[in-house]
């Protein structure tokens, strides 16, 4: 079991989602001890995403964060010189951030609760095949139809490849945010269409 009060470790343009991977080169001292302590105990920390990265600020240590972020896994480690570490985490669920609570630790930490996610609700086919035109219309005018196929081919559940499609996809952070933030199937459906659809009325995602 998890203890109640987990590291959090805020990023000013990534959102991880749930069953994805996310590389981390971890090299500021605190998050080296958060990165020691998480080794050394449960490995796992939750990411979240900053709301305003400040130039004074840029390694969040102050910044206000979204309330939504991703529970996450350190699945590999590798140490490198000076303290610094190589990490790869994995996403595991959507979690609401309920509060910090400042300690003799150098970095944040936060009581969360899980947001479940509906894999249950039926995607309708009708919206199944919308979505899958849009994407596929994309991926013709940015000339990268092999790339989508390789990720439409992974044998993954639906929730799995609309949130790795979520990663892939060079959308903005506060609209990968808006992804994050689904709570079923057919939302997460329905606005990863908006935003293609978004993007297609003019604002260019250039690629995966």
């Amino acid at each position: 079991m998890l203890p109640a009060l987990l590291p959090l470790f805020p990023l000013p343009q990534v959102v991880l989602f749930p069953h994805t991977f996310l590389p981390l080169h971890i090299f500021e001292p605190r998050y080296q001890d958060m990165t020691v302590q998480v080794l050394n105990s449960h490995h796992h920390l939750v990411i979240t995403l900053m709301r305003e990265p400040q130039a004074s600020d840029p390694l969040g240590q102050h910044a206000a964060v979204f309330e939504v972020g991703c529970l996450g896994e350190v699945v590999r480690a590798e140490p490198l010189t000076g303290g610094r570490w190589n990490l790869l985490v994995q996403g595991k669920e959507t979690v609401r951030i309920l509060g910090e609570e400042a300690d003799d630790h150098p970095f944040r930490q936060a009581r969360t609760e899980p947001m479940p996610f509906d894999a249950t609700l039926l995607w309708p086919g009708p919206q199944r095949r919308r979505l899958m035109a849009a994407l596929h219309d994309y991926a013709r005018s940015q000339g990268i139809e092999d790339q989508l196929k390789e990720l439409l081919d992974l044998p993954l559940e639906d929730q799995a490849l609309l949130n790795t499609l979520a990663m892939a996809l060079d959308f903005e952070p506060t609209e990968r945010q808006f992804l994050l933030e689904s709570l079923d199937l057919p939302t997460l459906a329905d606005r990863m269409l908006q935003l293609l659809e978004f993007a297609a009325g003019g604002r260019a995602l250039p690629g995966l």
